[in-house]
């Protein structure tokens, strides 16, 4: 069987397992072959095959290549690598979290080129190594059958400070997979059912939501990553827990479609929700910019006006 959900959230494609227009034994998604905004395209799980309701369809393969923007080729190797002859999936974990606690996680100390890959990207390395605890693996990196080369390897804590679960991030550009995650039988919670940064803004207030960890690195505590612009029930549920809530999502439609339906969600349980559409200008392509292309110090004021409200 195909552990879709995983494979679609390693590459950044919202999908869905609950909710309107999903099938039970299904991950869907928004069909990328007819323009469709309800997600009426889905995976199944045990068939590994490809369906929606609106058109044909088509092979599993070029729904995920035309989903996640790969070569053909590419998706078959991904398919490929998330295939597992267990019966447990993503989808069926995300319904229960085991509690596991992490012993130990890929990678060891930074060297240069994962310094060098996130002073790129506008980051001290130093500074996410002392907060996150951010880790890095060479060019041969083989944790448990799966392999982690040259990826920053990001922690990732339950809000009580518990070490869960980790994603590596690709330093090279040149990985199939930009994100990779920890195998699904090896993780004591799904980092979709996690907040990034949660532990770290438990106690405040007023909490500020970003799409990715880059984002939330550089808005800082106070701040928390959902890990993708879609939402688990989970997710949802543990960001009623702050009395106030401001949504930072990126600027595309989707993305604010997203933050509405959320919002929506957590204002029915009593709590105060803002969606904060700043304009963060254009980056050097002439595209919007979303909070992870901030500067420090553009991050640093604009944190203070959303915290201050």
């Amino acid at each position: 069987m195909v552990d879709w959900a995983r494979l679609l959230d390693s590459l950044r494609v919202p999908n869905w397992v609950s909710g309107k227009n999903c099938t039970p034994g299904r991950v869907n998604i928004q069909c990328p072959l007819c323009g469709d905004h309800s997600n009426h395209g889905s995976f199944g799980i045990d068939k590994g095959d490809y369906q929606c309701w609106r058109c044909p369809g088509c092979s599993p393969a070029r729904a995920l290549s035309l989903a996640a923007r790969l070569p053909l080729m590419a998706a078959h190797q991904a398919i490929k690598d998330y295939t597992t002859g267990s019966v447990h999936s993503t989808a069926q974990e995300r319904k229960t979290a085991t509690g596991k606690i992490l012993e130990g996680i890929p990678g060891g100390a930074l060297e240069q080129p994962h310094i060098d890959y996130l002073h790129q990207r506008g980051f001290r390395a130093q500074q996410l190594v002392e907060q996150y605890g951010i880790k890095g693996t060479g060019p041969i990196s083989i944790w448990k059958s799966s392999d982690f080369r040259l990826r920053v390897i990001i922690p990732i804590y339950d809000l009580d400070g518990n070490l869960v679960n980790f994603q590596g991030r690709d330093i090279t550009g040149k990985q199939e997979l930009r994100y990779k995650g920890c195998p699904v039988a090896e993780a004591g919670v799904h980092h979709k059912h996690l907040l990034y940064g949660a532990n770290l803004a438990k106690d405040l207030d007023r909490i500020v939501v970003v799409e990715g960890v880059f984002d939330q690195w550089r808005m800082g505590p106070g701040s928390v990553a959902t890990f993708g612009t879609s939402m688990t029930p989970e997710q949802v549920s543990l960001l009623t827990r702050w009395p106030e809530v401001v949504f930072l999502f990126d600027p595309e439609d989707e993305a604010q479609e997203h933050a509405r339906a959320a919002a929506r969600d957590i204002a029915a349980c009593g709590n105060k929700v803002w969606l904060a559409r700043a304009d963060l200008g254009k980056n050097p392509k002439g595209e919007p910019r979303d909070p992870g292309d901030l500067t420090p110090t553009e991050a640093q004021e604009l944190m203070a006006e959303l915290m201050r409200g």
